[in-house]
């Protein structure tokens, strides 16, 4: 099985953070987005499976860092997205199917007889900005196992925000018998959670099926979403199946849910006293309060901090009272009382007493 994973996107709803650096590259809890995703992969595949980046936007940055830290985990293979065009220098894409099906020249046109091969041989396509709570073995096993050509991860929301999602619609055996992208009346809440398994030939008429609307595009068409090639893979006979998260995910593409997530992470590898010293950090006249995380040379003096916060390497934070909070790293803090704020790499924040901060990096504040 080959891993996909489309993070070329620019991550508009994330800046000013994006400004210098991927949407998957947010920090939290000591790693980025992206990190706590692959160490999941290299918990339940080995390293021989083929790992398949779409990259666009700051590709150099995520080449080399994937390369860095990855190397001996994947075989790894990098597929740029070319934009579409430029916003005030910002690039934009084609969307998530392009992106999927740039990847179609590494999947052989072999007919694979055998079911089981079939699946063995297929794809699974993840999303940069979201982590599934549940482990990926579960979902893998509830693919390998049941009688289906693929399956989708779906999680149940309030009806109420089922507009903002994809969704799909399944029969009494959860087999999805239709796809709505972002729906305008209530169709479904069941919505899709960005993971997604097929076998090798569903994963080859999946290509198939987005090439036609790729075919179709024009000057003003919009984003091309993979909804409506999903749809027609299931038209077309394939089986896939609605595979429902019991714990669900954790999705970091808004502020908001970025703060959501780093809690959850928290909650689950919290930073201990006895880590003090091993990452040599500085710990002066400060109240503690966990779960947090605490990066490596990280000074706090005259502080206290948390619940849920989590801070970066090499920062300083001084005469600061920190409450469910993301910074950075080396991020430098000095008198500041804040509560639910999100603060970037090497920015300089003095005398504030604010809630709710978005300071991107470099920032001086």
């Amino acid at each position: 099985m080959k891993i996909l994973g489309p993070i070329a996107g620019i991550g508009s709803r994330l800046r000013p953070f994006t400004l210098s650096k991927p949407k998957a590259f947010i920090s939290i809890a000591g790693k980025t987005v992206l990190d706590h995703i692959l160490t999941r992969f290299s918990n339940t595949f080995d390293s021989e499976t083929e790992l398949i980046l779409i990259v666009g936007y700051k590709k150099r940055q995520i080449i080399n860092y994937i390369n860095e830290n990855y190397n001996d985990k994947f075989k790894l293979t990098f597929i740029e997205q070319v934009p579409r065009g430029y916003k005030d220098n910002v690039p934009y894409y084609w969307g998530l199917g392009e992106a999927v099906h740039l990847a179609h020249k590494r999947f052989k046109k072999n007919d694979v007889k055998i079911k089981e091969d079939d699946k063995r041989e297929g794809s699974l396509i993840f999303l940069g900005d979201m982590i599934i709570i549940d482990e990926y073995s579960y979902v893998l096993y509830r693919y390998h196992e049941s009688d289906v050509d693929g399956i989708i991860t779906v999680m149940r929301v309030p009806k109420e925000e089922a507009g903002s999602y994809g969704v799909v619609v399944t029969d009494e055996n959860n087999i999805i018998k239709k796809l709505v992208e972002k729906p305008k009346t209530f169709v479904s809440d069941l919505a899709i959670a960005g993971i997604y398994a097929f076998s090798h030939s569903a994963t080859l008429a999946l290509f198939e099926k987005i090439e036609k609307y790729l075919d179709q595009r024009t000057e003003n068409s919009k984003e091309i979403y993979m909804t409506e090639s999903l749809q027609d893979l299931v038209d077309s006979g394939f089986k896939i199946a609605a595979i429902e998260l019991k714990k669900g995910i954790l999705d970091f593409g808004r502020p908001s849910e970025v703060l959501k997530g780093n809690k959850f992470l928290l909650e689950h590898q919290s930073i201990k006293k006895e880590d003090y010293q091993k990452l040599n950090i500085t710990v002066e006249r400060s109240f503690i309060k966990n779960p947090n995380y605490i990066g490596k040379n990280t000074k706090i003096i005259n502080s206290v901090i948390g619940p849920h916060c989590s801070i970066g390497n090499n920062s300083v934070i001084e005469n600061s009272i920190l409450e469910s909070c993301v910074i950075e790293n080396n991020a430098v803090l000095t008198n500041v009382i804040s509560e639910n704020s999100i603060i970037g790499s090497y920015a300089i924040i003095e005398n504030i007493s604010k809630d709710n901060l978005i300071i991107g990096d470099k920032s001086v504040y």
